[in-house]
């Protein structure tokens, strides 16, 4: 009687009860997972003794122990190794750990051995913009040796501290501004006022060097270079050509000049020498052909060259640090290459390094270490002072569209 009604009997109806429940929970359940924070997490002298050891991809839960001991009674501290100056990856170890007696894991480890100094965070007032707070990322090599200053400009949708490689071959401010979006997502697309930034910190760095109250006195050699990556290298140009600010060079990865305002008018402004690099597998909107070129040709400057990294891509410029999403942590994580990404930015140290050289009365001896690095199939490059006006660089981006799987090509 009661089925014929469309009515089921008590013992149906509470099945049916526990079957939604039961999805409703496993459904819940899938939603609270796929939506868990991951983080990073390290602790000095461990696993090995004079290195930083960093766990990666780390769930950050209570209930998750690969966290919550480490964390809690370990000593281990979110973040990342280049947070306390181990920037320089070394090697990748397995650690079997038995963090309750009945479950057994290995945890994997980067090692990253200590060649800078603590990362650091400036910030200064500029009285010609009342309430704008210049912030810097700030770090250099452990060093008896005087360095130059890097000013640095990230990319779009990427973090200051993804780039702090470049503190081993000079004290470099890496310029940002606190996200609206917390750690969910790095919104800091205001290239105008970073490029004012930058000329904010290469007239005040230099000042605070010649105080002998501050800890920056006598480590900085008097040159300033401006440079960046992707949008953060439009924003050079703005600084460079547009502000008009005073510095020894350029050094651009990847630029690109889509700021708003766009930087292609603001070349012809610029005089200083020049290096910009480009990723032989950069081959979407930072292709050579869309930005690096055109920048190159569109510099002003008498001495300047533009060299193609092979196996380099637009992304692997950076070590992703945010904590929750980035574009290069997540959408361009797959992107084509053919040299690790390590090995990318250990060359684009090394080209900066020689460059900063160059740019003090050793450019020949760049020179001939940008022609040793074409023979041996680094890359190729070219000089507005030494190359044939008639070579034409390219890239690979062929291999890539070819492929029928990243793998193909990743390594």
């Amino acid at each position: 009687q009661f089925e014929s009604r469309g009515q089921f009997l008590p013992s149906k109806r509470i099945g049916s009860a526990i079957r939604f429940t039961m999805r409703f929970v496993l459904v819940a359940g899938a939603i609270v997972v796929a939506a868990a924070d991951t983080t990073s997490i390290f602790l000095e002298d461990y696993p090995v003794q004079g290195f930083c050891g960093q766990e990666d991809s780390v769930e950050k839960s209570w209930f998750n122990t690969h966290y919550l001991f480490p964390t809690v009674f370990g000593g281990f501290k979110e973040g990342n190794c280049s947070d306390i100056g181990y920037t320089k990856y070394n090697s990748t170890v397995v650690i079997e750990k038995s963090p309750i007696p009945w479950r057994h894991h290995n945890l994997t480890f980067k090692l990253f051995a200590p060649t800078q100094t603590k990362t650091v965070t400036l910030e200064f007032a500029d009285p010609s913009r009342p309430g704008r707070m210049v912030m810097a990322r700030f770090c250099m090599p452990m060093s008896k040796h005087m360095q130059p200053l890097y000013i640095f400009g990230h990319g779009a949708g990427c973090a200051a501290d993804d780039y702090m490689y470049f503190c081993q071959v000079a004290a470099t401010a890496s310029i940002f501004q606190k996200s609206p979006a917390g750690d969910i997502f790095p919104v800091d697309f205001d290239s105008p006022n970073a490029a004012l930034d930058a000329k904010f910190l290469a007239q005040h760095l230099p000042k605070v060097a010649q105080d002998p109250s501050s800890s920056l006195f006598g480590k900085l050699d008097g040159r300033v270079i401006l440079g960046g990556h992707s949008m953060g290298g439009g924003m050079t140009v703005l600084a460079a050509g547009k502000e008009r600010t005073g510095a020894d060079g350029i050094a651009l990865f990847a630029p690109g000049l889509y700021t708003k305002p766009d930087a292609t008018p603001f070349l012809k402004n610029i005089t200083v020498p020049a290096l910009v690099v480009s990723g032989a597998m950069d081959c979407d909107a930072n292709a050579l052909n869309k930005q690096a070129q055109p920048l190159f040709d569109g510099l002003a400057s008498s001495t300047k060259v533009l060299v193609v990294l092979k196996g380099a891509n637009h992304c692997q410029w950076t070590y992703p640090t945010e904590k929750g999403l980035g574009v290069c942590k997540t959408f361009e994580k797959n992107e084509c290459h053919g040299i690790p990404r390590a090995a990318q930015q250990l060359h684009g140290a090394e080209l900066f390094m020689q460059f900063a050289a160059g740019i003090r009365g050793k450019w020949q001896d760049f020179e001939d270490f940008l022609s040793q690095g074409e023979k041996d199939g680094t890359w190729t490059f070219v000089s507005s002072k030494s190359s044939d006006p008639s070579k034409v660089l390219h890239n690979d981006c062929a291999l890539c569209n070819g492929a029928n799987t990243v793998e193909l090509l990743t390594v």
